[in-house]
């Protein structure tokens, strides 16, 4: 597991050995921007990224994915882009396939060593088990084994809140085309993510078909956020250039059968 700025930020070295299964391979990744804001927050996070969609060739990760919501994949926006994570994710992809009892082992390991290292830095361990897929049943099946570590995941499968538990938060996906599973997960309590074409540094909308937007940029932890909000993105990677209805329009040019509408108080 990466594990990099531990050494930095590490107040207390605890005499924890974690053993590591035979044939291991790091599962979760600690350093990239997104856990870097958590931290801030006091918060260690581990994030599993697999490859979305039928990227693999052996497996749909992302079986609820529109193809706007596929071209415009943070899969290969910033470090994504490189080949060689592009490999690796793949290769994370197809071990999960191929030896998932492994797979699985692995992942523990990398949690154990998570909860380890945050103690040892002061911090909470989280744990994003789809950073870049959509599996129900690995989130679900982790954040039960472990239920003293926060679990949380984005997902575009309907009826989020049949899948939440005390440690595992969701927060639903907009994509342009599954506004009535976007406003079910809201009347339910569950928040959803919507990607507006707002560029950084400008504001977000203020309401997206009558819920509160909060920016969700600042930081990545959404199980922070409070109930039945919309979580507002700004396209990023290969959205920015993108023109789906996965990107909501807030230029005033959108057609009318665009779901944006702001509330004037």
């Amino acid at each position: 597991m990466t594990n990099t700025k531990a050494t930095t930020k590490r107040k207390r070295k605890t005499t924890v050995l974690i053993r590591r299964p035979k044939g291991y391979r790091a599962v979760l990744t600690c350093d990239n921007a997104k856990t870097s804001k958590g931290e801030a927050l006091g918060y260690r996070t581990g994030i599993c990224y697999l490859a979305p969609g039928n990227e693999s060739g052996v497996i749909n990760t992302c079986t609820y994915a529109s193809k706007g919501c596929l071209e415009a994949c943070l899969f290969r926006a910033g470090r994504g882009a490189f080949p060689k994570t592009i490999r690796q994710r793949i290769a994370k992809t197809l071990f999960l396939v191929e030896n998932r009892e492994l797979f699985l082992a692995s992942l523990r390991t990398d949690i154990l060593a998570l909860i380890r290292d945050s103690a040892d830095m002061g911090m909470i361990p989280a744990v994003r088990m789809n950073g870049t897929s959509d599996l129900a049943w690995l989130g679900m099946q982790m954040s039960k084994e472990f239920p003293s570590v926060m679990f949380y995941d984005y997902t575009k499968l309907p009826k989020p809140y049949l899948r939440q538990r005390a440690n595992y938060r969701l927060t639903f996906s907009y994509s342009g085309h599954n506004l009535n599973d976007a406003l079910d997960a809201l009347k339910h309590g569950v928040n959803v993510a919507v990607v507006f074409d707002t560029r950084k540094g400008q504001d977000l909308p203020v309401s997206w078909n009558g819920y509160r937007v909060i920016d969700g940029d600042t930081h990545d932890l959404r199980f922070l956020d409070t109930e039945s909000v919309v979580v507002g993105l700004r396209a990023k990677g290969p959205a920015r250039k993108q023109d789906s209805a996965f990107i909501v329009k807030t230029n005033g040019t959108a057609p009318l059968s665009n779901p944006f509408v702001v509330l004037v108080a």
